[in-house]
């Protein structure tokens, strides 16, 4: 029964899934026939584009994935079953593969199985990851409110034509931050949040048993925060390695903008946290289409070149997305084969 029934489940995922990137295939095919042009000169642009540029922008891609292999071994450091770097970065790249193989839905569940597969208890796991998620989140929003600071008080006119999204981004993302952190460490806000929740759902709401699964969730959460923040060595390390592997991918734009136009890695990659952070705001599966409008529109006020501003976007697609997703297949082969033993 319980077979059949996580069947069924499994079955809905690949689904939903499906149907979201027919969804999202069906946007990209109507945004390149309008935009005929400016892709072939976008894929001008790249062909043109020197080799050294390339293999820098692919390490950085990479990189991100080392650092967050390093954050999931020193996380796991704190229960019996510690995962070595290796299986670390193993992890990271089976979720990201997951993550955009259902546009984010699967990246829990895979960071999950795979900690289970190695020998960590559900709970454990549980709150670890989202304690992983938790800071990633914050991180995203710091690193996109400090470099927002930073580009006003630079002084660039062209970013100033859009200060008010990013300041109303900023706003958002910062509230976010400060919800996720009090959740974190406050049992009596989290007590109070499920206390209102419960009186605004009504019990025979099929919403009703999910308060359960949350209660629980924040419970582990809690838990693992609680550990991170009491050790000092293990809180900087996890938050130096998450703003460490977001400057690597926020510099992609920076290496292939160089010595091109008269923009500074520096200024991109600030410009791509605060793309980053706005995007995050904004209600899309993975992100997907609300940074890639955000980048397009931002980066417009610094790099006048249209065409370079879509080949800047693709190729930061392609070594935040789609080479991670195929170096990802691999690990999701090679569990799919041991679980099958």
């Amino acid at each position: 029964m319980d077979d059949t029934h996580q069947s069924d489940k499994n079955q809905k995922m690949v689904l939903k899934s499906i149907a979201k990137w027919l969804v999202i295939f069906a946007l990209i095919a109507f945004v390149c026939y309008k935009n005929q042009n400016l892709m072939q000169e976008a894929l001008e642009e790249i062909q043109i584009t020197p080799v050294w540029k390339l293999v820098v922008c692919l390490l950085l891609g990479n990189l991100y994935f080392i650092a967050e292999g390093c954050i999931i071994s020193e996380m796991t450091n704190t229960c019996d079953h510690r995962l070595s770097v290796w299986q670390g970065i193993t992890c990271a790249y089976l979720c990201t593969f997951f993550r955009i193989a259902t546009l984010g839905s699967g990246t829990g569940v895979a960071q999950l199985y795979y900690y289970n597969l190695n020998g960590i208890r559900v709970s454990t796991a549980t709150g670890m990851s989202l304690a992983q998620y938790t800071f990633q989140k914050i991180t995203i929003g710091l690193f996109g409110v400090v470099s927002f600071l930073l580009l006003i008080l630079s002084g660039h006119s062209g970013i100033r034509k859009y200060a008010w999204y990013m300041f109303a981004g900023a706003v958002v993302i910062s509230l976010i931050c400060l919800f996720l952190f009090i959740l974190t460490v406050s049992k009596k806000f989290s007590d109070l949040i499920m206390k209102l929740a419960r009186k605004l759902v009504k019990q025979k709401s099929r919403l009703y048993p999910l308060l359960d699964k949350a209660q629980v969730s924040i419970d582990y959460l809690q838990e693992q925060g609680r550990i991170v923040w009491k050790d000092k060595r293990l809180f900087l390390t996890v938050v130096g390695l998450d703003f460490f592997k977001f400057a690597c991918w926020y510099a992609i734009p920076g290496i292939f903008f160089a010595g091109s136009y008269s923009v500074t890695v520096a200024t991109c990659l600030g410009l791509t946290a605060v793309c980053n952070m706005v995007g995050c705001v904004m209600l899309a599966p993975s992100g997907v289409g609300t940074l890639d409008f955000v980048f397009a529109l931002f980066f417009a006020c610094v790099i006048p070149d249209g065409d370079a501003v879509a080949a800047a976007l693709v190729i930061y697609r392609l070594f935040t997305w789609i080479v991670p997703f195929v170096i990802g297949l691999v690990p999701a082969l090679a569990v799919r084969k041991k679980d099958a033993k």
